[in-house]
């Protein structure tokens, strides 16, 4: 009985968190699994956004996001290393934070290559 409760409690949770990043819910166990290249989570169900378009690039070294009127360089340990390929079609950035709190957890551009 206990079980199924904490079962209930753990479902409730992932349903309710993961919902930030996908509003329709049907990408929300791809979103939970995402690791960067240090094998970290990149998500506590709020922190992934997905880009425009003209809100990420590829300088030909790195890529770069932007956040606000600032853009960010992506380190090499925070790309994406995908459970499954990006179902969204866009690109993705995983971070919190504003100022000098912010972090990026993750990036994927809209493909893989």
């Amino acid at each position: 009985m206990v079980r199924a409760l904490l079962l209930g409690i753990a479902a409730a949770f992932v349903a309710l968190t993961a919902g930030a990043h996908d509003p329709e819910g049907k990408w929300d166990y791809w979103f939970l699994l995402q690791r960067n290249m240090r094998g970290a989570s990149c998500c506590d169900g709020s922190h992934a956004h997905i880009l425009t378009d003209e809100d990420w690039r590829n300088n030909g070294k790195r890529y770069q996001v932007r956040v606000g009127d600032r853009w960010y360089d992506i380190k090499d340990w925070q790309m994406l290393k995908p459970a499954d390929p990006n179902p969204t079609g866009k690109a993705i950035l995983w971070y919190s934070g504003q100022g000098d709190g912010f972090i990026i957890y993750c990036f994927t551009p809209s493909h893989e290559t």
